[in-house]
């Protein structure tokens, strides 16, 4: 059986990266697309939307998916819905079909998202101890390696009706491969019972945590470099730089997280993870200098990096009769955040400029401390 789990282990892993660097490839050739189109900004907003319509609604029955399936089987399912709707958006002859595309996109990536996650939920209580933060940092390895080849098709002038549909074979390919290979044989627990049913009590508190993770992390992806470049006065470099260090930082704390809890206990790491991460943005706000942003936003990596694995991990065990329901109802939460971040902290911002705006994901930051005392029993 170790072997087995350790086998699982790497494959899931593998699955993770896949993941990241799929959806990376969409996020960092956005402008690309738009030019190739011919899209106003507006008309990019609606393709957003449908992006965040199709993960909201895979979100809201990759629970069902997985007690009725299996994650084994919902996770080729996302993969292939994902992988596939990478050459749909490159080839989109119209608006409308570009939103269309966006809706498959979301959806490949939420029902990937929830069940590689309720599957390495599965591998963790195999192991008996925290692994499931590692899994997070390959979903950040493979983010940073799909924009990297993102950034080396833009110097090379590969335009996206090739990019797209070569990266989406090759991702898909390895995804398979991983999935038949290494990935656990026979059911889920609970998989078979009810594909409906109310989160139990116990989940509450675990979808806030996640709520408020996603929120931190989503003000710097969706306003980082905006931020670099507008109150910090920093170069277009610089702000890119902003994301990387984010992220660099995020990769190097989740491969350490797993033993970080196992020896402290989720409890005490929630609360340091929050006041760090809190710090990190004290930082940003209060020196608005590009070397300071920098520095901020990397620590912000440090303290919000085992947020939301720890939340998904809990999850599984919080509900152990259907652990894969579990962590879907909670991803739900967690994207919640992940989704209406952008549209708060922009709309304070026309208020009181985006300075003082990302005081609202302090708050959001700090508020893990209160509810994190309900992992107190789930070590």
């Amino acid at each position: 059986m170790n072997g087995e789990l350790g086998r699982a282990r790497r494959a899931v892993s593998v699955v993770f990266a896949v993941c990241g660097a799929a959806f990376g490839t969409w996020l960092a050739r956005v402008p690309a697309v738009q030019e190739r189109l011919g899209l106003s900004t507006g008309q990019l907003a609606a393709g957003l939307f449908g992006l965040a319509a199709g993960s909201v609604v895979a979100l809201l029955v990759a629970g069902a998916l997985i007690t009725r399936t299996g994650s084994r089987a919902a996770t080729l399912l996302g993969a292939v819905v994902l992988c596939g709707g990478l050459p749909l958006v490159a080839f989109a002859p119209s608006v409308p079909v570009f939103v269309a595309a966006l809706v498959v996109l979301g959806i490949g990536n939420s029902t990937l998202d929830v069940a590689m996650n309720a599957h390495a939920a599965r591998v963790e209580d195999g192991y008996g101890r925290p692994i499931f933060a590692g899994f997070h940092a390959f979903w950040n390895i493979g983010g940073l390696a799909g924009s990297g080849a993102d950034a080396l098709m833009e110097t090379w002038h590969v335009p996206v009706t090739t990019h797209f549909p070569v990266a989406g074979a090759v991702l898909l390919a390895v995804a398979l491969w991983a999935v038949r290979t290494g990935f656990l044989r026979g059911p889920d627990r609970g998989q078979g019972g009810p594909a409906f049913a109310w989160p139990g009590r116990a989940l509450v508190p675990l979808g806030v945590v996640a709520f408020c993770g996603f929120v931190a992390e989503g003000a710097v992806n969706s306003w980082g470099a905006v931020y670099l470049t507008d109150v910090a006065a920093a170069g277009p470099a610089v702000a890119s730089l902003g994301y990387f260090t984010f992220s660099l930082t995020m990769i190097v704390v989740r491969l350490a997280t797993d033993r970080v809890v196992a020896r402290v206990g989720p409890v005490r790491f929630l609360r340091l993870a929050s006041a760090v991460a809190v710090c990190g943005f004290v930082i940003v706000i209060g020196v608005p200098v590009p070397v300071a942003g920098l520095l901020g936003f990397a620590v912000v990596g440090i303290g919000v990096a085992g947020i939301v694995p720890v939340a998904w991990s809990a999850a599984g065990r919080a509900q152990s009769d259907a652990p894969g329901r579990a962590v879907a109802a909670v991803a739900a939460c967690g994207y919640a955040g992940f989704l209406i971040e952008p549209a708060i902290i922009g709309a304070l911002a026309g208020w009181v400029g985006l300075r003082w705006a990302l005081l609202s994901a302090v708050l959001v930051t700090a508020a893990v401390a209160g509810p994190a005392a309900a992992l107190r029993d789930r070590r």
